[in-house]
């Protein structure tokens, strides 16, 4: 252990060795602050206002260190750089950490005595919280999100040049990019086309959208990046992925133009982003449209709620129905009308192929639906209702199948010696059994469509829909399927299956 001390007359410290050595009249230095690389701090400026945003990657590049202080003008200054033990110690610091950035350390040791600004460092630790050290900086969350992880970090006007500059970043390293558009009017400008700006690993490139299409197969302009090592200041377009880590993208613009970017007047931006690919040639699997007033940001954000497109509408409504109504009273009368008293022959059966056929209809047109909004509007089995509506569609699909091909009864119903055959318990189990967990699972997929036509930021009205509908299905297929149970013989089972007080023969009472 090594033991630092302070006298009025000197400082004393022994070394692990346990020899005691004088340290002179030497100012002992304990503080905390940014690790930066000395090299990478003298030509890059920008460490000088961002240094939380050097990574840890960066960092291992160099091989002299120093530490930052933050002025009262806010900027980062270098306060001390390190000797030789002190480089050697933040190397391996660096080497066993699991951050990626935002690296501050605290270190203890002596004023050089031999260089101005040096120190002579005996203890360097991780300082990654304001819980476990001193003067940790708290990176500023003042930013203006777009949405969770795509933020406005700076949008300056130049009016004497007319222009705009604009900084985004990202959370991730996917391809991300803004655009200028309609209300409402989404990715084309509700026609008449949108001005979007796409940071990728084909570089920055803004394009003018008028058809739903890859940006890419469209009108495209490749903007010529600043060196990234010009004054922050000055940097007018810049498009950065770091792989695994974050993104940022600043790009210029004039005031005027295909979309006019009016001072002091929200308009609606629209923004996307890759599904983990830094390729635009990969489609988005997130995206919306807010309402902001670029030219000052400190307003706020306002989410626009998107319109849906037809093709989802048809989806909407037709699953709605199928696996919403339909469907489950379908298995419900199946089950509770069966065995009614006087019923007329067969009526039971009647009602569950009628609405079971309806049903596999809708839902077999709502899956094409689907498969054409997915192909045009977004990403194939990105989402937990995709994925388990796969399941349902399928299984769904197969339930008629299965009734077709099932083993009938002989004439008068009774099977010989009394018993199935294996054939048909094996249609039962299929049938009845897997029917009711595909109807249930429908149900349960309804509403989980609700919540991701919420989640994508559609009006609504997208959602008023289907829970309306869906609402009113389980409250009738609660209700039929209790009031079976607690009384099989009921008034409205009766009246479905027309049941007779002295019951059926031959269509005579």
């Amino acid at each position: 252990v090594r033991l630092l001390s302070a006298y009025a007359y000197g400082q004393v410290y022994a070394s692990e060795e346990c020899s005691v050595m004088v340290a002179g009249m030497r100012n002992v230095v304990q503080m905390s602050g940014f690790l930066v690389d000395v090299t990478s701090f003298e030509v890059d400026s920008m460490l000088g206002t961002r240094p939380y945003e050097i990574t840890v990657e960066d960092l291992l590049g160099g091989s002299s260190y120093g530490i930052l202080e933050q002025t009262e003008e806010g900027d980062f200054v270098m306060k001390y750089t390190f000797d030789e033990a002190g480089n050697n110690q933040a190397i391996t610091l660096l080497q066993s950490t699991t951050m990626t950035n935002n690296f501050q350390v605290t270190i203890t040791g002596f004023e050089s005595s031999n260089t101005v600004g040096e120190v002579d460092v005996i203890s360097l630790t991780s300082c990654e919280s304001s819980t476990t050290c001193e003067g940790f900086f708290t990176v500023p969350t003042d930013q203006v999100c777009i949405t969770d992880g795509l933020c406005i970090e700076s949008s300056v006007i130049d009016e004497e040049a007319g222009t705009i500059t604009t900084t985004i970043v990202s959370d991730d390293d996917s391809w991300f990019g803004i655009g200028f558009s309609t209300p409402g009017g989404g990715m084309t400008g509700g026609g008449s086309g949108s001005d979007i700006f796409v940071c990728s690993s084909e570089g920055l490139r803004r394009f003018l959208v008028t058809a739903r299409s890859n940006p890419a197969s469209q009108s495209t302009e490749i903007i010529s990046q600043d060196d990234t090592g010009a004054d922050a200041t000055e940097i007018k377009n810049l498009c950065v992925l770091e792989a695994g880590n974050t993104g940022r993208m600043t790009f210029t613009r004039m005031l005027e133009g295909v979309r006019p970017i009016i001072p002091n007047e929200a308009q609606s931006i629209i923004w996307a982003r890759g599904p983990g690919e830094q390729s635009l040639s990969s489609r988005h699997d997130r995206r919306g449209e807010v309402s902001l007033d670029l030219t000052n940001v400190s307003g706020g954000v306002s989410a626009t709620k998107q319109t849906a497109p037809w093709i989802l509408w048809l989806h909407i409504v037709f699953m709605s129905l199928a696996w919403g109504l339909f469907l489950p009273m379908g298995a419900a009368i199946a089950n509770r009308t069966r065995n009614i008293v006087g019923s007329r022959p067969g009526a039971w059966f009647l009602w569950h192929k009628s609405l079971g056929r309806l049903g596999w209809i809708l839902q077999s047109l709502g899956v094409l639906f689907a498969i054409y909004y997915a192909e045009v509007y977004s990403v194939h089995f990105q989402f937990t209702h995709a994925k388990y509506g796969i399941f349902i569609a399928v299984a769904g699909f197969l339930q008629p199948v299965s009734a077709v091909l099932r083993p009938h009864p002989p004439k008068g119903g009774v099977w010989p010696e009394g018993k199935k055959p294996l054939s048909r318990w094996a249609f039962e189990i299929w049938h009845k059994g897997f029917g009711w967990t595909t109807v249930i699972s429908g149900i349960i997929n309804v509403f989980l469509g609700v919540k991701l036509v919420n989640d994508l930021g559609f009006a609504s009205i997208t959602m008023n829909v289907p829970i309306g509908i869906g609402s009113i299905g389980v409250v009738v297929f609660g209700i039929f399927m209790l009031l079976g149970l607690l009384s099989p013989n009921n008034l409205l089972a009766k009246a479905m299956t027309c049941a007779k007080s002295k019951g059926y023969d031959g269509g005579k009472e």
